[in-house]
C-alpha cells in the first residue's frame, strides 16, 4: 500500500477524482432512491466509476460514504458494515489501477448544528463520526478527507473522532460563498484551527466554480504551512426545468483549476457537476502546467479562534490580556452560584470583560461541592453560544477540560498543564486530539521554582515530554510564573530572564500577572509597572482582570513603543481626550485592538 504522506513530502501534484451523484444517477440511480442502498446492492456500478476516474488519472478516490454516518444513513443501514464495505470496493479498484494510487475515507456534513447553535449534542456527533472512521480504517483506506464543511465545530469534532480511531493522514475541506463559511468562519480562521489540529492538508470544495475559487485560493496558500487543496464545481449551478445544472465543460475547467497549481496548490479535483472527462482534461493540464512552489509560512506563535475571532499570541503580536474574572476564588456570591448550578454571576463577568474588549477569556468553575465535570461544559456551552471570544478553561481536574474541550467550536486554551505526576500523559494528547493550545506550568513538586534557570530546566522536561507524545510547539504557551516580590525579591528578575528565554526559543509567554504583587501596597502600581518590563522583554500576554485603568493605559502604551500599534492608531483613538488619574476609561473599546 503507497504512504500518502511520502507522497506528500515528494511535491507531488496530486489529483483527486470527481463527483460521484451524478455519476450514480447516470448508471441507473433511480429518483428518490437512496444513494448508499444502490452502492450496497450494485457495487459493480460503484466500482465501475471509481475505475472510471482512475483511468483518467485520478490519484485520489473518495469512498461513496459522503453521507456515512449514523445521523445520515437510512433506516436499516449500520455505519461501521457499510464504510467498511465502501472502503473494500474502493480499495479493489485502486489494486487494479497498475499504478500507487490512494483510497481517501470521506466524511460529509451531517446537516445538524451542534449546541449552542443547534440541537445536536458535540458528543453525539463525535461517537458517530467515530463509528464511520471505524468502518472506513478497517476497510482500508489510505486517508480520511472530512469534505463540504460548513461548520468550524463539525469538522474540528470530524478530525478529533478520526484521531480517536486512526493515526491515518487527514485532510480537511471547507465551502465558502462570498468569503466565509455558512457559520461566519473565514479561510484564515478555518487554517489555523486545523493546523492546530495538525492535519495533513487542508482546503476548500464545492459551493464554486474555478474562477470564483481563485481570490481563496490566495488566501489559503498565504496562511498554510500545510498542502493546500482545491475542489471546485463544474462552473456556478443553475437551475434548468427544476434540474440543478453545471455548465463548464472539461477543458476550460481543467485550465482554470490547474491554475491553482501554478499558484502553489498541490492537491486539485472536481466536485458537483465534474465527470471522469473533467479530471481526464485536469490531469493532462496539471502535468502541462508550470508549477510553482506554495508560499512559505513560518507559524509564528500561538493562535487560538471560534468560528468568527482569531487571536495571535505572540512577541510580533500586539499583547494580549487574558480576562481572569470568571473564578470563584475569593467571591463567595459566585462560589454559591455555582454550587446551585447557576450561572448568572459568571455571565455578568463575561459580559463586562467582552465590554472592556478582552480578547479572551479564562473560565474557572474550581469551588468546594462543585462536579467540574458538569459545571465546566455547562458554563462553556453557555458561553460560546453568547460570545465570539475564545476561552481558556481553566482546571485542574482533567475530566472536567475533557468534557468541555467539544463544547468550544474552535481552538481553545487548556490551562494549564505543570510538571505534576501524569498531568502531561493525561492532558497532552487531550489538547492534540482536540488542537487546543495550552499553557505550559513550569512546576514540578512542591517548591516553587525562584530562579530562571530552575524554571527553564522544568520548561525543557515538559517539552521533551511533549515532543515524546508528538505535540507540536505551536500549541505552547508557556506560563513564566510570577512570585511575590514581597517574600522572594529576585523573582520579578528571574520572571524576566525565563521571558527572554522563551522568546529565544520561540516560544510565546504569558503570566498570571496579580501574584507578583501579593502582599503589597499599591498593588496596581506594582502589576502594570512589571507589565511594562515584561513587555519589553517578549512576553506576549497575561491573566489578569481588564476593568484596570492603569493596566490598559500600559498595555496601549506598550503597543505603541513596541511598534504593534500601526502609526499609533489605536492609542490615538484611545487616549485623545486622555487625562493624568483618567483610569483608562477612554480606551476602553479600544482594548482588543
Amino acid at each position: 500500500m503507497a504512504d500518502f504522506r511520502s507522497a506528500l513530502a515528494s511535491g507531488r501534484i496530486l489529483v483527486l477524482d470527481g463527483g460521484m451523484g451524478t455519476m450514480l444517477q447516470a448508471r441507473g440511480l433511480p429518483a428518490g432512491e437512496h444513494p448508499e442502498q444502490f452502492c450496497l446492492d450494485r457495487p459493480d456500478v460503484l466500482r465501475g466509476i471509481h475505475a472510471d476516474y482512475l483511468a483518467a488519472g485520478a490519484d485520489i478516490i473518495l469512498t461513496c460514504t459522503f453521507g456515512g454516518s449514523r445521523l445520515k444513513l437510512p433506516a436499516g443501514i449500520e455505519p461501521v458494515p457499510f464504510n467498511r464495505e465502501m472502503a473494500r470496493i474502493a480499495r479493489s479498484a485502486a489494486e487494479a489501477a497498475g499504478r500507487p494510487v490512494f483510497v481517501a475515507g470521506d466524511m460529509g456534513p451531517c446537516g445538524r448544528f451542534v449546541r449552542p447553535l443547534g440541537d445536536l449534542h458535540p458528543l453525539e456527533l463525535y461517537e458517530a463520526l467515530r463509528e464511520q472512521a471505524r468502518g472506513l480504517a478497517e476497510g482500508g483506506v489510505d486517508l480520511f478527507l472530512v469534505e463540504t464543511q460548513f461548520d468550524l465545530a463539525e469538522v474540528r469534532i470530524a478530525v478529533a473522532a478520526i484521531r480517536a480511531e486512526s493515526d491515518l493522514p487527514v485532510m480537511v475541506s471547507m465551502t465558502f460563498e462570498q468569503g466565509t463559511s455558512l457559520t461566519g468562519t473565514t479561510p484564515e480562521i478555518f487554517a489555523e484551527t486545523m493546523q492546530n489540529l495538525g492535519v495533513d492538508a487542508l482546503g476548500l470544495n464545492c459551493g464554486l466554480g474555478p474562477e470564483e475559487m481563485a481570490p481563496l485560493m490566495e488566501r489559503f496558500l498565504a496562511c498554510s504551512s500545510v498542502p493546500v487543496l482545491a475542489e471546485p464545481n463544474a462552473g456556478l449551478p443553475e437551475l434548468v426545468d427544476g434540474k440543478t445544472v453545471f455548465r463548464l465543460p472539461p477543458e476550460p475547467f481543467a485550465e482554470k483549476t490547474a491554475a491553482f497549481v501554478g499558484m502553489g496548490a498541490r492537491l486539485v479535483g472536481g466536485c458537483c457537476g465534474t465527470t471522469p472527462d473533467h479530471i481526464r482534461a485536469l490531469r493532462r493540464a496539471v502535468d502541462a502546467v508550470e508549477r510553482r512552489a506554495a508560499p512559505c509560512v513560518t507559524p509564528s506563535g500561538l493562535v487560538l479562534t471560534t468560528r468568527t475571532r482569531l487571536v495571535r499570541i505572540s512577541p510580533s503580536q500586539p499583547f494580549t490580556i487574558i480576562g481572569e474574572r470568571i473564578n470563584p476564588t475569593g467571591k463567595k456570591d459566585l462560589q454559591a452560584e455555582l454550587q446551585a448550578g447557576e450561572y448568572g454571576l459568571a455571565l455578568r463577568f463575561a459580559s463586562e470583560q467582552v465590554a472592556l474588549g478582552a480578547p479572551i477569556l479564562d473560565v474557572n468553575v474550581g469551588a468546594p461541592m462543585v462536579d467540574e465535570t458538569l459545571l465546566l461544559p455547562g458554563l462553556v456551552e453557555r458561553l460560546t453560544g453568547k460570545y465570539a471570544e475564545p476561552l481558556s478553561l481553566d482546571s485542574s481536574n482533567a475530566e472536567a477540560i475533557a468534557a468541555a474541550l467539544p463544547f468550544c467550536p474552535g481552538s481553545a486554551l487548556v490551562n494549564s498543564i505543570s510538571g505534576e505526576a501524569d498531568r502531561m500523559e493525561r492532558l497532552g494528547p487531550l489538547c492534540r486530539q482536540w488542537g487546543a493550545p495550552f499553557i505550559l506550568l513550569p512546576i514540578q513538586g512542591r517548591k516553587l521554582p525562584v530562579k530562571a534557570a530552575d524554571r527553564i530546566a522544568i520548561i525543557e522536561s515538559l517539552l521533551e515530554k511533549a515532543d515524546a507524545l508528538g505535540i507540536p510547539r505551536r500549541l505552547v504557551l508557556v506560563d513564566v510564573l510570577a512570585l511575590a516580590v514581597a517574600s522572594k525579591p529576585e523573582a520579578a528578575r528571574e520572571g524576566l530572564e525565563t521571558i527572554r528565554w522563551c522568546v529565544a526559543q520561540g516560544l510565546p509567554a504569558t503570566i498570571g500577572l496579580s501574584n507578583i504583587s501579593f502582599g503589597l501596597p499599591a498593588r496596581e502600581l506594582v502589576n502594570t509597572t512589571f507589565l511594562s518590563m515584561a513587555m519589553g522583554a517578549g512576553l506576549s500576554c497575561c491573566i489578569a482582570n481588564p476593568s484596570s485603568g492603569r493596566l490598559r493605559e500600559a498595555r496601549a502604551a506598550g503597543n505603541v513603543l513596541l511598534g504593534h500599534d500601526r502609526d499609533a492608531a489605536a492609542f490615538v483613538d484611545g487616549y485623545a481626550a486622555w487625562q493624568p488619574g483618567s483610569g483608562g476609561a477612554a480606551e476602553a473599546g479600544a482594548f482588543a485592538r
